[in-house]
Order: structure tokens, then sequence, then C-alpha cells
């Protein structure tokens, strides 16, 4: 997870250091520091923040160490990396399979977001369907690939992954 923070810092020695260093102590990755040392507002300086964490729990201790050293957090805003999600599939595939097919994705674990779109006469169930969507974890690509492999396997359809993942 990246984090982007705005703090405001007392204008006494130590205090970046001292904002940094939960940062690295929880296993983040510090990738930039702006410290506005003319921008002052109410005895404290600006500093903007970028990093990342591995998880929400620790930016949640982070923050309980700014909160205890009495750093004032103005802004934050944590944005989670996805990986993007691209099959195709092909063959005898009835609208009752894709109604089926979208809501087994839509409850699995770390899908961000799936779309389904098909192509296919009205009077026959050849179809050719894309699936595409995001992930937020890397490991739910290989959990995505097992589902449709057993499911083109049971239901005898060509499935084609995309190159993208």
């Amino acid at each position: 997870m990246k984090v982007n923070v705005n703090l405001r810092l007392k204008d006494i020695p130590g205090q970046l250091v001292g904002a940094l260093e939960p940062i690295s102590a929880n296993d983040g990755n510090i990738r930039g520091v702006v410290h506005h040392h003319d921008d002052r507002l109410g005895g404290r300086i600006a500093v903007n923040v970028t990093f990342e964490v591995r998880n929400e729990q620790a930016l949640d201790r982070i923050m309980e160490v700014w909160k205890k050293r009495e750093v004032d957090i103005a802004k934050i805003d944590a944005f989670f990396d996805t990986y993007p999600i691209q099959y195709l599939i092909v063959g005898n595939i009835p609208t009752k399979e894709l109604e089926s097919l979208t809501k087994a994705l839509e409850s699995m674990e770390n899908v961000a977001s799936i779309e389904v779109r098909y192509t296919g006469s009205a009077n026959s169930s050849s179809r050719a369907a894309l699936v595409t969507g995001k992930a937020s974890r890397k490991e739910a690509i290989t959990s995505l690939d097992e589902f449709f492999k057993k499911r083109a396997e049971k239901r005898d359809y060509i499935l084609i992954r995309g190159l993208d993942q």
C-alpha cells in the first residue's frame, strides 16, 4: 500500500526524524520527504511524506506512534496497488453460465473489480466472452488462473489468458 501524508511537526529539533522513525520501525519504505520549512501554521512546519507499507495494520501502528508524539496529520491518502485481470473464453457458453461465472468472480476474495463482455447470437450459445478487471493482491491472479482452468475443462470451452498478468 502506498501512502501520502501531510504532517504538521513542531518547530523543534528532532521532530522530522521522530516522524519518520515509526515508518522504518514498521517495515515501511520511505519514497520521498518534502520539508516545507517556510510553510508554518500554528508554530508547526508542513512535511509531506510518501511511503509504502505492507498493510493497514502497519499504517495503524505508525499513526498510533504519531498520535503519541503529537504529530498532526493534516491529510492522508492511501493507494492500493492493483493487478490487471484478462481472460478470453470461447465456446458453447449459455447465458446462465455467464451469469454463474460473474457471480462466482464477484464473490472471490481480492477481486477488486470485474467486467464480463460477450458476443454471440440470440439463437446460439456459441459465444466469446472477455473477462477483465483488477485484483487487489498478486496472489489472487493464481487463484483466478486455477478457477478459470477448472471451469474451462469442466464446461468444455477454450480459455486464453491475457498477457498483462
